[in-house]
């Protein structure tokens, strides 16, 4: 008790500096400015950053490069109370690659050795394909209470095979809480578009402008999909599919929707310019239809040239049931009956706010990759 104590006085208000490698960074949560750096001895690649041992996906890790020893930093900016932390071992090549780590906290411009571990092998006592013993899958280590702003798992050159580390998860626990990195309700949600590609302009995103309605863009502009041989990019069109993210209950189909003609929609849209938030009765949105995912997550799905048949106000759908078909509703293409800007523009709504508010475009851009990646 009085270890961890000591331990508490001498983190508090830390500020330290220390030197790190291959650094980047998180959005805590998901409508948020709070922001957690993390930094790596080495990469073994670009695809296996240290970003992938706090993605929540026990199926990516961080892997370091061959030379040791080895350490992968965790700096919250400010002080944070935890009480646990746990560290789930990743492989490199099929095997494990972790047999002893410390987890460190700075101070004083050097870092506090807290706990030693040496990982043990699994009860089977199983030899592996490359002759070594497995060992356990998960590491806890109670902190007993601690205020931190920065830790760090460090594997010394005895802690690796091969010079290797490997760590698939890094969590920090409040309490029960685990602290999240990204909103994990948004874990396992799919593209609206089949193959649908992420734009390239940041006008595409949450956040940009939008002059001719006086607001900002509040979801994400979905232009292309791919072929499923080539990745050849291929525009959508009235013909491409839009399908559930998730599954759900349907909550608003606009099956009354009416056009707005060439004039109403210019006069429509030099009111909005300087009204921005005053109630929309004819939505640029077009024909829409809104989910409702049950958990405080809502999406909704754009600028539609027509819906399903069977989508309506109270029915359930599965994650990647077709709803409707992609369009330009709702924009000036429409209003002069001619097909261009035809794509999807698709909302994430949490908790009351739209996913990207506050963010900076590049933030934003990291979570929708985190949010479409493959599982």
């Amino acid at each position: 008790m009085l270890r961890n104590i000591l331990i508490i006085i001498l983190l508090l208000n830390n500020k330290t500096d220390l030197p790190h490698q291959n650094e980047g960074s998180f959005i805590i949560g998901s409508n948020s400015i709070q922001k957690i750096i993390f930094s790596t001895s080495s990469n073994f690649g670009v695809n296996h950053d240290g970003g992938k041992a706090l993605d929540s996906d026990y199926n990516s890790s961080w892997i370091s490069g061959s030379d040791s020893p080895q350490w992968i930093q965790i700096d919250f900016g400010t002080k944070r109370i935890m009480n646990k932390i746990v560290v789930y071992p990743g492989e490199k090549d099929n095997r494990k690659t972790l047999q002893r780590i410390i987890l460190q906290f700075a101070y004083s411009g050097s870092w506090f050795d807290f706990s030693d571990i040496t990982l043990q092998p699994v009860k089977s006592g199983c030899i592996n394909f490359f002759g070594k013993q497995d060992v356990q899958n998960k590491i806890e280590i109670n902190l007993g209470g601690i205020d931190a702003s920065k830790f760090r798992i460090y594997i010394p050159a005895d802690g690796t095979y091969d010079g290797y580390a490997a760590i698939s998860e890094i969590e920090a626990y409040i309490g029960s809480n685990k602290l999240k990195y990204f909103d994990e309700r948004l874990k396992g949600m799919c593209m609206p578009v089949h193959n649908g590609l992420l734009p390239d302009k940041d006008t595409s995103y949450p956040g940009a402008p939008r002059k001719y309605r006086g607001g900002e863009h509040v979801g994400l502009d979905i232009w292309h999909y791919h072929d499923s041989e080539t990745y050849k990019p291929i525009e959508l069109s009235r013909d491409t599919p839009v399908i559930a993210a998730k599954d759900g209950i349907i909550i608003r189909a606009d099956w009354n929707y009416t056009p707005m003609s060439v004039k109403e929609w210019i006069n429509q849209s030099e009111y909005f310019k300087k009204n921005p938030n005053t109630f929309v009765k004819r939505s640029f949105g077009g024909i829409q239809v809104w989910i409702d995912h049950e958990d405080g997550i809502v999406t909704t799905y754009n600028h539609l040239s027509k819906i399903d048949q069977k989508i309506q106000p109270g029915v359930r759908v599965k994650k990647g049931e077709r709803i409707g078909w992609a369009g330009n509703s709702g924009l000036m293409g429409e209003s002069e009956g001619k097909d261009y800007g035809i794509h999807l523009h698709f909302e994430i709504w949490i908790d009351g706010y739209y996913l990207g508010k506050g963010m900076n475009i590049k933030d934003i851009k990291q979570y929708f990759s985190w949010v479409f990646s493959i599982r």
